[in-house]
C-alpha cells in the first residue's frame, strides 16, 4: 500500500514537472509539499494547482496544475520548473496552491508563500478549508420590525368590532397577532420594501358572523400583500400593483 501511495505522488510531481517545462529552456525547479491540516482523503478527481507569483503584486509568473491520485492525502509533492528568462530580471517571488474539485474550491493559502530561486530548499506551503460565506439575508426595516400593529382598514373599509385586529413581526421573520376573533401565526419574507406574508394558522374561535367574515377578508388580504410602504401616519400593505390592502397604525397603550 505505501509503495502504491508514493507511485502515486511520484505521478502528481511528474505531471507537474511536465506541464510547465518548455521545449528549450534552462528550468528552475522549486520543490515542495502542499499541505492542510484537516485528516481527511480528498474526493476523486481532485486537482492540485501551483503557481509562482511576483510579490508583493501577486501577479502570476507561471503555473501548472494535476490530478490527484485517488485517496492520496497531504502532505502532496510537487515540482514546478519555471523558465529561467521569465525571473532574470530579478525582484520577490511567491507560491500560491489551490486544491480544487471541479469548479469547487477546497483549499488555497491566501497570502503567497515567499521562495527564495537562488536556493534548493524545498519549499511548504500550508493550505486552509476554503469556506463559502452564506448569503446574508437582506436586513429588516426596523421602523416596521418589532412593533404592534393595530389594523386600521383593509381593502379601505374601516375595522368593526370590539377586539382590534394586530400584526407583529419578529426580526427572525415570525409573524402574528389577532384576527379580530382567533389569534394567528404567519412567516414574512421581507427584501427591501417588498413583503410577503405564507398562509396564517389561526386559532379556532367562533366569532359573530360579521367579525368572522372581517376576519377572513383580513387574512385573504394578508396573503395578497407584496410589498409595503409607511411613514408618520402608519404602515400600508399593498398589493403587486401598488394598491393599499390593508392600513395600520403603531398600538399605543
Amino acid at each position: 500500500m505505501l509503495i502504491r501511495i508514493l507511485a502515486h505522488m511520484l505521478a502528481l510531481v511528474l505531471t507537474l514537472l511536465v506541464a510547465v517545462m518548455p521545449a528549450q529552456a534552462d528550468p528552475l525547479t522549486i520543490s515542495g509539499e502542499v499541505l492542510y491540516r484537516e485528516r481527511i482523503a480528498l474526493p476523486s478527481g481532485s486537482t492540485l494547482h501551483v503557481g509562482l507569483v511576483a510579490l508583493p503584486s501577486g501577479r502570476p509568473v507561471v503555473g501548472a496544475g494535476a490530478a490527484i491520485p485517488v485517496r492520496t492525502a497531504a502532505p502532496l509533492l510537487f515540482n514546478l520548473n519555471v523558465r529561467s528568462d521569465a525571473v532574470t530580471a530579478g525582484g520577490s517571488f511567491g507560491l500560491v496552491a489551490e486544491i480544487r474539485h471541479g469548479e469547487d474550491l477546497l483549499f488555497r493559502n491566501d497570502q503567497a508563500v515567499p521562495v527564495d530561486l537562488t536556493t534548493a530548499l524545498p519549499v511548504s506551503i500550508l493550505v486552509t478549508r476554503h469556506t463559502v460565506a452564506p448569503p446574508t439575508e437582506p436586513a429588516f426595516d426596523p421602523e416596521i420590525v418589532g412593533v404592534v400593529w393595530t389594523v386600521t382598514s383593509i381593502g379601505g373599509r374601516p375595522i368593526t368590532g370590539q377586539r382590534p385586529l394586530t400584526l407583529s413581526i419578529a426580526a427572525d421573520h415570525r409573524v402574528g397577532g389577532s384576527g379580530g376573533c382567533n389569534s394567528y401565526f404567519s412567516e414574512a419574507s421581507i427584501a427591501d420594501h417588498k413583503i410577503s406574508f405564507g398562509p396564517p394558522a389561526a386559532t379556532r374561535m367562533a366569532c359573530a358572523p360579521d367579525i368572522m367574515d372581517q376576519e377572513t377578508d383580513y387574512f385573504a388580504a394578508l396573503a395578497a400583500v407584496a410589498s409595503y410602504e409607511h411613514d408618520e401616519a402608519g404602515l400600508r400593505l399593498l398589493d403587486a400593483a401598488g394598491i393599499p390592502l390593508i392600513g395600520l397604525v403603531r398600538t399605543t397603550e
